[in-house]
């Protein structure tokens, strides 16, 4: 159980050690750059939601002022209809 074990023997455990720990990193840096890359993501909705919610505290509508030279005419539950379908 417990015999010599050979230099030969010996160096392919560290070599295939060395390897294990290489691919540790490289997962470890896959990992990093998708943490980012949602983090990214969910920073920018969360930005997109603060925005709206300040100008809902402000009392206007998003894209009120815009909507207000194209279609003034327009009936609020119209312009309601038409933002409840953009899927926000």
């Amino acid at each position: 159980m417990f015999g010599l074990v050979t230099k030969r023997e010996l160096d392919q455990l560290r070599a295939d050690l060395v390897a294990d720990i290489q691919r540790g990193r490289d997962f470890e840096k896959e990992l990093q750059y998708e943490w980012a890359k949602w983090f990214n993501k969910f920073r920018s909705l969360y930005a997109m939601l603060l925005k709206r919610e300040k100008t809902a505290a402000a009392g206007e509508e998003p894209g009120e002022a815009a909507a207000e030279d194209s279609a003034a005419a327009a009936r609020p539950s119209l312009a309601r209809i038409k933002r409840g379908l953009r899927g926000f």
